[in-house]
């Protein structure tokens, strides 16, 4: 018999419910399947009791749109290494800016370099979205102009 305690690697982490927590890779690990399956259940057990507010169902069931209201993506194609200064302190304001100014000067043989390669990188990707973009365009209106595609699943009708 060895006097020595087990250790802490030798045990399996505990959750607050009691249960150990099985790594999903390991042998007898959970089924992703099984753990979603149950996460719905458990939302929608929420749902029918009323625990979330009506704002947040309705927020939660409106679709998603990212690129609402934003600016096209060439608005922020040009990265400038300066950008205005001012101070809203009237006695020391002008001392700041004054400061930050000399500090710019000293930096910009530094920083101008890297905001115009950012910006012709910049520009790079956007040209490859744009033609991307036009690809996938003429991908689908080929594909809408061809018709629907046979499906190949169906079983044929004939002789053989």
């Amino acid at each position: 018999m060895s006097d020595q305690a087990p250790s802490l690697a030798d045990e399996a982490p505990v959750v607050a419910g009691g249960e150990p927590v099985v790594d999903a890779g390991e042998p007898g690990g959970s089924d992703l399947d099984a753990v979603a399956a149950e996460l719905t259940a458990e939302v929608a057990r929420g749902r029918s009791a009323g625990t979330y507010p009506a704002s947040l169902i309705a927020r939660l069931e409106t679709p998603f749109h990212p690129d609402e209201g934003a600016e096209p993506p060439e608005a922020s194609v040009r990265v400038e290494s300066a950008r205005p200064l001012h101070s809203t302190r009237p006695v020391v304001g002008g001392v700041t800016v004054f400061c930050k100014r000399v500090v710019r000067r000293l930096l910009s043989w530094y920083v101008a370099p890297i905001a115009q390669d950012q910006t012709r990188f910049n520009l790079a990707i956007l040209r490859e979205v744009r033609d991307l973009e036009e690809r996938v365009a003429r991908i689908e209106g080929s594909k809408a102009a061809a018709g629907p595609e046979p499906d190949t699943e169906a079983p044929q009708q004939g002789g053989s």
